[in-house]
């Protein structure tokens, strides 16, 4: 694995690394599966158990995310912009739209 930048420690690039694919990867893994919860067009136990099933592909596509790209920065904003939007705009949609199933 290529050193991300000439001035960051190996050990400090696995450690961020790792904590963004801990962090990020959850954080993407929750927010994600939400909105696709809230965006299909089925009952809600159906979207339920199809968003769950996605987090794990979520969860496991974020590790390796986080390791297969060139620079540690790069597997932060890869992982945190994407679940922040996701987030954002789950909130967004409860918030003027409110639960569809209710």
């Amino acid at each position: 694995m290529a050193r991300s930048t000439a001035h960051t420690p190996f050990l400090l690039d696995v450690l961020s690394r790792s904590l963004a694919a801990l962090l990020g990867g959850y954080a993407l893994s929750v927010a994600l599966p939400v909105l696709v919860g809230l965006l299909l067009p089925v009952e809600r136990g159906p979207a339920t158990v199809t968003a769950l099933l996605l987090s794990f592909l979520v969860y496991t596509g974020a590790f390796l995310w986080a390791f297969g790209v060139r620079s540690h920065w790069r597997a932060w904003s890869g992982l945190l912009f994407p679940a922040l939007l996701c987030g954002g705009l789950a909130t967004l949609w409860l918030t003027l739209l409110g639960d569809p199933a209710l």
